[in-house]
């Protein structure tokens, strides 16, 4: 759970007992490997897009009223798990309802009328154990539910918290005890007879007191295929004591806890026992020291095909700061987003219905959505593994969706998330039409750094101009794209000079990606040498074959992407003079990448 004590401590203990996994199951970050094929079937649903992952664990002020909606409604946020955290509530009160606690309730008030309103309606998950206080540090004399057998005052707890919110006609749901398989939080014995009589005690109360209310549990932090026996016991106990929850609630915050895997076991063990399905809820996910914006994105497109009903990012800036768990940065100019913030923004995106995928090929998970609403179909792609290189994703069905293609072609838009914070946007690596004769469209990207995630846009066709032609001049020197001594030699390297009229410099970007100068017999495109994607490969002419490697996007920051290697149009070492070398590099932003047509 969120605190700083979990965060600091627990997490050291819990970290050793599952990283004996992290060898099998992740690579070497950043580990290059052969070209991955993915891909997305139009013509065959997979069920309604519903956003499972668009939650939160805190990461907003006791308020409720930052970060701004400006930032959160992108988002759509569909969940959100609090406790208050700015007191210690009923222990800090002496065991009774005083100001510690009536302190926690205004908050978890305020934050619920915001989000369990439009445009949100969102799942609010109220923590009980940190109402309670028993977040993580609390003393060595403190008083656990039910001690030496006693419920009394822990009954009183939970009917006056249930109550008291119940009173506000808003939706409530409940988590009665945070990670119980976690000493710091539960010292008393995960399943022992206490155990369970602090969780009877509360199903029945809160049941009493607010039948409409939905209980969520056991909230354990290690998952069915990690620890069974607990879990059996703990789904044998509750079934025979009338108190099974109505959500199954758990973690996946191991390496790696893959939610597919762990929603089936999950289900498969209900079965077992005898209990019908239940809605789930991944209450905290995403590793401390995985943090990465192609985690998250694998973690996303890995919820969208589980048998979760909403899941909530683990929060390890815990807890009142409205960064939205880790999302986004504060800057002078206050809170602006990060790499993850635009991962799950574009997640947010998969509207509609959710068609199938290859899944996960390697370590690399794929999701997409179709919405004829909106005329869209976004996909979200991230490598577990930090795996880098190029990457190709082929689109099936075309006909499934007749919406999609306009004049024969379907637009294409790649964007790349680089792990950076803040990022004012995602950048734009690839931008075209494509033709959907075929009925398929094969989309190429190249994984450029361990920590990206990837997007494609996909919407109607005729969205790109008509040809453009002048100097491509360089945003660094000022100089223009030069074919040395107007050569039309196929393998030409190109330079920058000094801008003048000449045919040499005069470059044409047609509406299928080409950069192509010269005319007629004559007319040669801008090149990536051999089909090159790495650093360093040479920029020259060559004769137009419409290869991915003579494909071009002109971003709206200036700068020329390659379609094969998403790679950026760059004047060598930053250089000025005249004759420096124009290569293809990974995109930094510099100057010496920028390019204005005129």
């Amino acid at each position: 759970m969120g605190a700083i004590t979990w965060r600091n401590r627990a997490a050291t203990a819990i970290g050793v007992a599952l990283a004996l996994v992290v060898a099998v199951l992740v690579a070497t970050p950043g580990e290059s490997r052969a070209q991955v094929s993915l891909n997305v079937d139009l013509a065959s649903d997979a069920g309604p897009s519903t956003g499972v992952g668009l939650g939160f664990l805190y990461g907003v002020t006791g308020d409720g009223t930052q970060p701004s909606n400006a930032l959160l409604e992108p988002l759509r946020m569909n969940a959100f798990r609090a406790g208050g955290h700015m007191t210690r509530g009923w222990i800090e009160d002496g065991y009774r309802y005083g100001p510690a606690t009536q302190t926690i309730v205004d908050s978890l008030v305020s934050q619920a009328e915001r989000f369990t309103a439009e445009p949100y309606e969102a799942q609010y998950q109220v923590i009980l154990s940190d109402v309670y206080g028993a977040y993580g540090g609390q003393g060595a004399n403190t008083m656990y539910p039910c001690d030496n057998g006693d419920c009394s005052n822990w009954a009183t707890f939970v009917r006056t918290i249930a109550g008291t919110l119940r009173d506000t006609g808003m939706p409530m749901s409940y988590d009665i005890w945070n990670e119980p398989d976690i000493d710091i939080f539960w010292t008393r014995g995960i399943n022992s007879p206490q155990y369970f009589q602090m969780w009877d005690t509360a199903v029945r109360e809160i049941r009493a007191v607010d039948p409409d209310a939905v209980i969520l549990g056991p909230s354990f932090a290690y998952t069915p295929d990690r620890r069974p026996e607990q879990w059996q016991t703990w789904l044998a106990h509750t079934k025979t004591a009338n108190t099974l929850p109505d959500w199954i609630a758990n973690h996946t915050l191991g390496v790696i806890d893959d939610p597919v895997t762990v929603g089936e076991d999950t289900l498969e063990m209900l079965a077992a026992n005898g209990i019908p399905e239940l809605p789930m809820s991944a209450n905290e996910y995403q590793p401390s020291n995985m943090q990465q914006a192609n985690v998250l994105a694998w973690y996303l497109a890995r919820f969208a095909q589980s048998d979760y009903t909403n899941a909530l990012r683990g929060n390890w800036f815990c807890c009142l700061t409205p960064n939205l768990t880790g999302l986004l940065t504060q800057t002078a100019n206050g809170w602006q987003p990060t790499g993850l913030w635009w991962t799950m923004r574009a997640y947010a995106d998969m509207t509609g219905t959710l068609v199938d995928t290859s899944g996960q090929v390697g370590g690399t998970a794929i999701s997409a959505a179709k919405d004829s609403a909106e005329e869209r179909v976004v996909t979200v792609i991230g490598d577990i593994n930090g795996r880098t290189g190029s990457t190709s994703v082929r689109y099936d069905g075309l006909s499934a969706t007749p919406w999609l293609v306009s004049n024969g072609n379907v637009h294409v838009r790649v964007e790349r998330i680089p792990e950076q914070a803040p990022l004012s946007a995602p950048q734009v690596v690839f931008e075209q039409d494509m033709s959907a004769a075929g009925g398929s469209i094969t989309v190429p990207l190249n994984i450029q750094q361990a920590h990206d995630a990837y997007t494609v846009y996909l919407t109607p066709g005729g969205q790109g101009g008509g040809d453009d032609s002048g100097a491509l001049r360089s945003a660094a020197s000022n100089r223009c794209l030069d074919v040395p001594n107007q050569s039309t030699t196929n393998g030409t390297r190109l330079q920058i000079y000094d801008c003048w009229t000449g045919a040499n410099q005069q470059w044409t970007a047609t509406a299928n990606g080409e950069l192509s100068v010269y005319s007629g017999a004559n007319r040669k495109c801008l090149d990536a040498s051999n089909g090159g994607t790495a650093n360093g490969t040479q920029a020259i002419i060559w004769s137009c074959h419409g290869g991915a490697n003579q494909r071009w996007n002109r971003n709206a920051n200036g700068t020329i992407t390659n379609a094969a290697s998403g790679l950026c149009l760059d004047v060598s070492g930053a250089a000025a003079a005249n004759g420096t070398p124009v290569i293809l590099w990974s995109c930094n932003g510099g100057s010496n990448q920028r390019w204005t047509l005129q």
